[in-house]
């Protein structure tokens, strides 16, 4: 993170006088940091964790007049890119990704640079539109001016296959090196979650998952995927003389200036050694509590609970579904309303991303140290607040549950289908009744639903057998009148006469796909004093979601539903991964 050419009275205006996230203090402290490390002073603050660098942005872009683009590759268009020369845009930490007519509109890491801007209009003939976007996103986009990455990732599998097809010649070992960049280049500019190496009898698949959807990238030959594997398994610290059993490593790959770390699992196969790779960059500004899709009701309610100084709140789902973005954009919450006067410490399995002035803790099964001795531990550390990654066996819930009833905040995750189950889920492991209703306050349950892609979305018609699967829901009438008190649907008799839906086409900035990106449906179960007594009485799930249900809490279908009438995803989306 570069310097932005912010002046620190500036800063103590917008973030000490105006929205007050920050005491004078505590400026002072960060002022003396960057002048100790020689940083720029708005990166000491981030770093010191007092300012989330995305809530950052969005300040720094308000202030100055411009939009703050949370920059993907896929926004980037390449008669845009082509107006600027590479070493130019990284010399400045700039990009061109849009072009309409004679407007070209550039990411910047300093919009304000008239300089650089009346600069750009010479160089091009062209109108600039300025926005600011974070260097790493700047960084990543810089990757397409080496080409289109899908070209150079099959040119260099063919290169590959062409290798094993014959004996290696002196340097035809860095075969293998080149296509795993390229695959891990492309996977980065495809900002995908994992890669996936599949053996098979006839073909190794390489697919990644994007936007929760796996995607066949490339199909190499069964002979390719020995260099393949042992060039993974170098880099990741696995034995590449053990191939009967499941290994597990990491490592981290710098991708000119783009630094990527990756947690790599092999298993054997019937076919060969089967690999799937993590994909976390390091540099990801994480979401705020109000990016994750909240609607504004249900945002008000986790605000809320997690402002409370104790009570626990659990996030459920399956792998995959965004529990753990959730609970850091929670945490960088508390730490801004708080003004960090609290104790913050994390107990994860593994660490996936840094938070700043948070304590975190990795768990290390082979030493012994598991969730439940690691959170043993922390409660003799004076936690106000803790994050546990994930609450698994019977131990980790009773000093969850003791440690959220003695004064403390505790947020973790569990895997169940809804909201309720969380407590049926508890029970069974062992958890009091009069100790779970005593500490339990919220619960959020989640999936997550692609986005339509912005570029290509269009209207129609809803089908009337899409209308017809949903009339005859028996929750039906009640999820109209939920709609209709959101304002989502019209009060009339017939809500869904008319309804028209979206969808996306298809374009290549969604990879003919439709969709681009992802956001959360969720369920909101708000422990309150009624509910609270159900528990304690050990009253059975059905009674106690009936209740929640009654007392107007909303269900993941309901909610992912008013994304669909709203224009934000589609109902098959929504049939896909809710009930």
């Amino acid at each position: 993170m570069g310097g932005l050419r912010v002046t620190e009275d500036e800063l103590r205006a917008w973030f000490v006088t105006g929205l007050e996230v920050i005491e004078e203090a505590e400026f002072e402290q960060a002022r003396r940091m960057a002048a100790r490390a020689k940083i720029p002073l708005e990166r000491a603050l981030v770093e010191r964790g007092r300012i989330p660098l995305g809530f950052l942005l969005r300040q720094l872009a308000e202030s100055w007049g411009v939009r703050f683009v949370d920059l993907k590759v896929s926004d980037v268009q390449l008669e845009a890119l082509r107006s600027l020369p590479e070493e130019y845009a990284r010399g400045h930490t700039l990009v061109p990704f849009e072009l309409v007519g004679t407007q070209l509109t550039v990411a910047m890491w300093d919009p304000r640079d008239r300089e650089i801007i009346e600069d750009i209009q010479r160089r091009t003939g062209l109108q600039v539109t300025p926005c600011l976007a974070s260097d790493s996103a700047i960084q990543r986009a810089h990757l397409l001016y080496k080409g289109d990455l899908r070209e150079m990732l099959d040119r260099a599998a063919a290169d590959e296959a062409l290798a094993v097809s014959r004996p290696r010649r002196p340097g035809e070992d860095d075969r293998a090196v080149e296509l795993f960049k390229r695959i891990l280049e492309y996977a980065t500019v495809t900002r995908a979650s994992d890669i996936h190496i599949e053996p098979y009898e006839m073909e190794v698949l390489v697919r990644c998952r994007i936007d929760g959807v796996l995607r066949e990238v490339l199909s190499l030959q069964p002979a390719q995927l020995p260099s393949l594997v042992n060039r993974i398994k170098i880099l990741s610290g696995i034995r590449i003389d053990e191939q009967r059993v499941p290994q597990d490593g990491r490592f981290e790959a710098d991708l000119g200036g783009i630094k990527v770390d990756l947690r790599v699992s092999s298993l054997p196969t019937l076919w060969g050694e089967k690999l799937v790779l993590r994909v976390l960059p390091k540099e990801s500004v994480l979401l705020d509590l109000e990016d994750l899709g909240l609607a504004p009701a249900d945002y008000q309610i986790v605000l809320r609970n997690v402002l409370r100084p104790f009570g626990m709140i659990l996030v459920t789902g399956p792998t995959g579904c965004g529990k753990s973005t959730s609970l850091y954009a929670m945490l960088q919450r508390v730490g801004i309303e708080r003004q960090n006067l609290v104790n913050i410490s994390t107990i994860e399995d593994p660490v996936e991303y840094t938070l700043h002035r948070v304590s975190q803790i990795p768990i290390n099964q082979a030493a012994g140290m598991d969730f439940a001795m690691g959170l043993r531990a922390l409660l003799r550390q004076d936690p106000d607040i803790i994050m546990l990654g994930e609450i698994r066996d019977r131990e980790t819930a009773e000093i969850a549950v003791r440690a959220a009833l003695v004064g403390r905040l505790l947020l973790s995750t569990l895997h169940t289908n809804d909201a309720t189950g969380a407590v049926p889920r508890l029970l069974d492991m062992g958890v009091e009744p009069f100790l779970l209703g005593s500490t339990l306050v919220l619960v959020v349950a989640q999936r997550l639903v692609r986005r339509i892609c912005g570029q290509c979305r269009e209207s129609l018609a809803a089908e009337p057998q899409l209308v017809a699967s949903l009339r005859v829901r028996p929750d039906f009438d009640a999820t109209i009148r939920i709609l209709q008190e959101q304002g989502v649907l019209s009060k009339g008799a017939e809500p869904l006469s008319g309804l028209r839906l979206f969808r996306g086409k298809g374009c290549r900035q969604c990879g003919g796909s439709g969709f681009r990106g992802r956001m959360g449906a969720f369920e909101l179960f708000e422990v309150d004093e009624e509910i609270r007594g159900m528990i304690v009485e050990g009253r059975d799930a059905f009674s106690i979601r009936a209740a929640a249900i009654s007392r107007g809490m909303k269900t993941m279908f309901q909610d992912g539903l008013a994304k669909v009438f709203l224009g934000e995803t589609t109902l098959e989306e929504v049939f896909r991964v809710a009930l």
